[in-house]
């Protein structure tokens, strides 16, 4: 995972390590199965990686509508955007950011994608729709099997910055909300928003991982009941903590920096 929530591991403080271990009913959130991150998880060979490999499977990604040049999924525009989104987030935190999700319409499963952040007085809809290009065709190369037969018609929705646990824990005050492609009032999305002024993070996989994700309703609401550190009517299932504990241990990249 390539978010930045909280640290984990060695870089966690004693309370931290307390709030999740204190109560008998609390998940535990580690496990020694789980991989840490390398260094250089996103240098630019990783994404070379990632459009070596799926032109390898022969992957096409044509037609549809004309893709602005700074929009176009090579990789000194994603260099770009990643730069961006992690300067506006230095400088502007969590709250200028979100979450990003694919789904296949005719499927329930939401797939973690990456981050946005944005800047100044452009809203999530228009940075969504500024960027669609890119982050739609991200979705299908990270996901070829799930995703790429649906590319051109799939959608993408957001959460708050930084909300994998609340995502994980089924918090039924956390609804997906559902982006589209053009903006009501606006011809040109291009001309309206600056490259400049948003940014984005591409998720990665290393080491086989299998990917954050989740199942929701059609209009973005958890499926299944929240699971709380004091509960004692459900725990979390197995994929469920690995999920958790995938979300936790890529923190500890990040809490190093």
């Amino acid at each position: 995972m390539t978010s930045h929530l909280l640290a984990a591991s060695l870089w966690m403080t004693s309370s931290m390590v307390n709030a999740f271990t204190t109560s008998s009913t609390a998940p535990i959130l580690f496990s020694t199965r789980c991989a840490l991150p390398k260094k250089g998880f996103f240098a630019a060979n990783k994404w070379d990686m990632l459009i070596d490999e799926d032109e390898d499977e022969d992957l096409q990604f044509v037609g549809g509508p004309p893709v602005p040049r700074d929009m176009k999924y090579n990789l000194y525009n994603l260099q770009k955007q990643r730069e961006n989104y992690e300067s506006m987030k230095a400088v502007g935190g969590k709250d200028i950011t979100n979450d990003v999700y694919a789904r296949d319409p005719e499927d329930d499963t939401f797939w973690f994608i990456g981050k946005i952040a944005r800047v100044g007085d452009v809203t999530v809809e228009k940075a969504m729709a500024r960027l669609w290009p890119m982050i739609e065709e991200h979705s299908a190369r990270l996901r070829p099997v799930e995703l790429y037969p649906r590319w051109g018609k799939l959608e993408l929705w957001v959460t708050p910055g930084d909300s994998e646990l609340d995502v994980a824990y089924c918090k039924p005050e956390l609804q997906f909300v559902q982006m589209f492609r053009e903006i009501d009032g606006v011809e040109d999305i291009s001309k309206a928003v600056r490259n400049v002024e948003i940014g984005f993070q591409g998720e990665l996989y290393e080491n086989n991982e299998e990917g954050f994700r989740t199942v929701r309703t059609a209009d973005g609401k958890a499926v299944k009941p929240a699971v709380t550190a004091t509960s004692t009517d459900r725990q979390p299932s197995e994929a469920e903590m690995d999920e958790l504990m995938e979300v936790l241990n890529s923190q500890v990249e990040a809490s190093s920096e």
